[in-house]
C-alpha cells in the first residue's frame, strides 16, 4: 500500500528529474492492477489527475508556492514525522523513476540535499527523544527545507525558461 505521502513524493521525484510526466509510470507504481471500468477507480484517477496538474503548476510556479502533501498540523506528531518520511522515500524513488542521472547535479548543494533526504527519511520514521514542542518546531523546520531543496533541485533539473528583458 502506498500512502498520500509517498505517493506526492514519488510525484515530486518524476517531476523534477524529468520535467513532466504523461502520469503512466506513475499511476502504474500505485496501481499494480486496477478495473479500468470501475467507478471507483475513475474516480481515483480523477483525483489523481488533480494532483497531477496543480503539484507540475505549483512545482514550477514563480512564487515559489509549491506544498508538501502532509498531514495538517492536528495530525499526531508521530503519523506526521512517518509522513515526511514516506514523502522522501517517494521522491528518491521518483527521481529515479524521472530518470535522474549523478550526471544532472551540477551543484554541491543539490547533491548534499539529496544525502540530507536520506537522513531525513531515516530520522522521521525512528521518531526522536525530543519533547513533542522541540518536535513540533523542528518539524516545521524540516519541512521548509525539504520545500526549498525540492524548488532547488528542481531549477537546477528543469530550468524555467526566461525571456529576455526588452529596455
Amino acid at each position: 500500500m502506498v500512502r498520500a505521502a509517498e505517493c506526492h513524493g514519488v510525484l515530486c521525484g518524476i517531476l523534477c528529474a524529468s520535467g513532466a510526466s504523461d502520469m503512466q509510470g506513475w499511476v502504474g507504481y500505485l496501481f499494480e492492477q486496477r478495473d479500468e471500468n470501475s467507478n471507483i477507480t475513475e474516480s481515483a484517477l480523477q483525483i489523481l489527475h488533480d494532483v497531477h496538474q496543480s503539484t507540475l503548476s505549483e512545482i514550477n510556479h514563480e512564487n515559489l508556492e509549491f506544498t508538501l502533501l502532509l498531514p495538517p498540523d492536528d495530525e499526531l506528531l508521530v503519523e506526521r514525522l512517518l509522513a515526511v518520511s514516506d514523502w522522501c522515500s517517494g521522491f528518491s524513488l521518483g527521481l529515479s523513476m524521472g530518470g535522474l542521472q549523478d550526471k544532472m547535479l551540477g551543484n554541491e548543494e543539490a547533491r548534499e540535499f539529496l544525502e540530507d533526504l536520506q537522513h531525513i527519511a531515516s530520522a522521521c520514521s525512528s521518531a526522536g527523544e525530543d519533547s513533542e514542542d522541540q518536535s513540533e518546531e523542528s518539524l516545521s523546520e524540516i519541512e521548509e527545507y525539504i520545500r526549498m531543496g525540492v524548488l532547488l533541485l528542481n531549477e537546477e533539473l528543469q530550468p524555467l525558461a526566461t525571456s529576455p528583458t526588452i529596455h
